[in-house]
């Protein structure tokens, strides 16, 4: 069995603790970079919605850009993975730490996780996230995990159906691991609070101890 986490909004906290802060950061750099709003915080405020319901945060930003009338958002979408601050602490979701630890010695675990490499391991390190918790940690720059899905299929397990993928993004997390005939698990944490569950998700969760209850 192999049970595939996701590193955002499923094992530590993003969206309540890492984009505050980049969207406050970014704006920053929009404004510096020319674009124009009336009120820091009501422009804070619909940045951060906006990037709520998309789906990556490089759109929020683009979008956003075009409505303030910032011609370049180069150094805004830098900004989202720059270094954090070296005293920033970023907590997991509720006991991540304890179920990982609790299905190691079960099964074999495996991260996927979209975005750049350094930042996403910065994360990991910052959340006290031990990566050789890790049969393997696939980190592709693009949102694309199926290339990773088959490659950890193609290594550790012979039958999809003993595989488990569970991530808060249903087309990003959840959509290619059901077309490999994964079992899903939707994180309803992050985007996934407000994501719509299709009918072919497996289980949802709120919290990752509840998958004590389901992979058995």
């Amino acid at each position: 069995m192999l049970i595939i986490f996701d590193l955002d909004d499923t094992l530590i906290d993003t969206s309540g603790f890492i984009t505050p802060f980049k969207m406050q950061e970014c704006l920053r750099r929009l404004i510096e970079e020319g674009g124009v709003v009336s009120n820091f915080n009501e422009a804070y405020s619909h940045l951060l919605l906006l990037n709520q319901t998309s789906l990556r945060s490089q759109d929020a930003i683009l979008q956003f850009a075009k409505e303030i009338g910032c011609s370049s958002p180069g150094s805004a979408l830098q900004e989202l993975t720059a270094p954090l601050p070296p005293d920033f602490s970023i907590p997991t979701t509720p006991e991540a730490k304890e179920v990982l630890h609790f299905f190691k010695h079960k099964f074999l675990l495996a991260l996927v996780t979209a975005g750049s490499s350094s930042f996403q391991r910065e994360k990991m390190e910052k959340a006290g996230l031990d990566s050789s918790l890790f049969s393997k940690i696939a980190i592709p720059e693009t949102s694309i995990k199926k290339p990773s899905y088959e490659a950890l299929l193609k290594e550790y397990v012979d039958d999809p159906r003993k595989i488990w993928v569970c991530g808060d993004r249903v087309s990003v997390d959840l959509a290619p691991a059901f077309e490999l005939g994964f079992k899903t698990v939707h994180m309803r944490w992050g985007r996934g609070k407000i994501e719509r569950t299709p009918k072919w998700v497996d289980y949802t969760i709120s919290t990752l101890p509840e998958l004590k209850g389901i992979i058995q």
